[in-house]
């Protein structure tokens, strides 16, 4: 089977990964890929967001099935652009797409279909945008959010009205162009944050859609969530408290109304959509749609499906999912996020990796690129590493393990990734109780 997997980072290396070894023999592609992926496979020369020439190329090559790993190719209609070529893709058209690529329309979306989520106010005029902050009685921090994708820069908590209005004023004056001159308002949210992906099929004639087990992310730079945010310095699934009634109130509260509401605005869902959810002290609420797999997320998910991954994946292209179960592997997996000295600002790059050998580990190449002396580092998040184990304690000894092998100089990585979730879970705590 021949298939193209759009993207170059630890997301699509992790997939790339499984599609090769799955149950059917692959001849892959990627779109630009990666040195590590170009192990597995050819990589061509465009871009993930070269619309015109990926199509060019489908229509010559006509690929079984094209996967799209980013956002912003599918905000952009590459979806669309393939599939209009009679060619499965695995991937969101434009139009649901929006989801993610305009915070205004999915808070219009949640809205109309009484999904959860934070009250909020939307805003493209500076005056009443100033006027609403001003007069802001939600409580602090004032969540700001850029309508349109800002490369994961567009969210800020303000702490005060003051900072909110500054940022206020830095994004309708165009800080990531038209993306910010329309912008969200939305009051804080408390809780517990968690990762909550969807494989959907939804149509004019379906609403299949199967549930992949919640992951929790740890933004934060360092250990004890201190430092700035980045796009994720690590995961685990499942969580270990989570019990099948709270899977079931998501699944209820947030998931089956997104897909009627799919249905019933003519929307068509051929994919993932990843939900941001906070459980707060009144149950799950949607902070955000994602159109696409989550990262460091996806190193997670890859561990603990049980299935062929190109069969299944064909399936929600082709508009054949059934509504299942997954299968899965027992026990739990996390995958832990090895990052460049001045992430997540300048990263360094072209420092030599010491990278050995670590037993029962997948390495997973996000920000890499080889040399005839080697790899080195080229990105901000360098490596993952992922495994599986019986439990979350199990787990995270194993990537302590391995760390003692894969080094270079300046490297971050955090050690208690799990850890906080753990502790909740050996303390006999339920998602009900205060997540410290």
């Amino acid at each position: 089977m021949r298939i193209l997997i759009v993207g170059s980072g630890g997301r699509e290396h992790a997939m790339a990964l499984r599609l090769v070894s799955g149950d059917r023999p692959v001849e892959l592609f990627a779109a630009p890929g990666s040195d590590a992926i170009a192990a597995l496979g050819t990589c061509l020369p465009f871009g993930a967001e070269d619309v015109a020439g990926i199509a060019a190329w489908c229509g010559e090559h006509r690929p079984g099935l094209v996967v799209v790993g980013p956002e912003a190719p599918l905000v952009a209609g590459l979806a669309d652009a393939v599939r209009a070529l009679g060619i499965p893709v695995f991937g969101h058209d434009a139009a649901t797409a929006r989801l993610e690529g305009s915070k205004a329309f999915a808070k219009a979306f949640m809205e109309a279909h009484r999904i959860p989520c934070a009250r909020s106010l939307t805003f493209s005029e500076p005056g009443p945008a100033r006027a609403a902050v001003e007069a802001w009685e939600w409580g602090l921090p004032i969540v700001l959010k850029a309508d349109g994708l800002a490369a994961g820069k567009g969210v800020v908590l303000a702490a005060s009205r003051e900072e909110a209005l500054a940022t206020l004023d830095a994004f309708m004056a165009g800080q990531f162009g038209d993306a910010s001159r329309t912008v969200v308002l939305e009051e804080p949210l408390t809780g517990m944050e968690l990762s909550l992906h969807v494989l959907v099929d939804a149509g004019p004639d379906r609403a299949a859609y199967a549930m992949l087990p919640p992951c929790q992310d740890h933004k934060r730079i360092g250990d004890g969530d201190q430092g700035p945010n980045t796009g994720g310095m690590g995961a685990f699934g499942p969580i270990p408290f989570l019990a099948p009634e709270d899977l079931e109130r998501m699944r209820a509260e947030l998931v089956e109304p997104t897909v009627r509401g799919l249905r019933a605005e003519g929307l068509a869902g051929r994919g993932v959509l990843f939900l941001g959810v906070m459980w707060t002290p009144a149950g799950p609420k949607l902070l955000e749609y994602n159109v696409r797999f989550g990262d460091p997320e996806t190193q997670v998910l890859m561990q603990l499906l049980d299935e062929d991954l190109a069969g299944l994946l064909l399936e929600v292209a082709e508009g054949r999912l059934e509504g299942r179960a997954l299968r899965l592997r027992p026990g739990c997996a996390i995958s832990v996020v090895l990052a460049a000295e001045g992430y997540p600002g300048t990263p360094r790059k072209g420092v030599p990796i010491d990278l050995g050998a670590p037993e029962g580990v997948t390495v997973i190449h996000a920000g890499t690129r080889r040399t005839p002396q080697g790899w080195v580092t080229d990105g901000g998040r360098v490596l993952n590493l992922a495994t599986t184990a019986p439990d979350l304690a199990a787990a995270r000894a194993r990537i302590a393990a391995a760390l003692a092998e894969v080094r270079w100089p300046g490297m971050q990585v955090r050690s208690d990734i799990g850890l906080r979730a753990l502790n909740h879970a050996q303390a006999g705590r339920t998602v009900a109780d205060p997540f410290r």
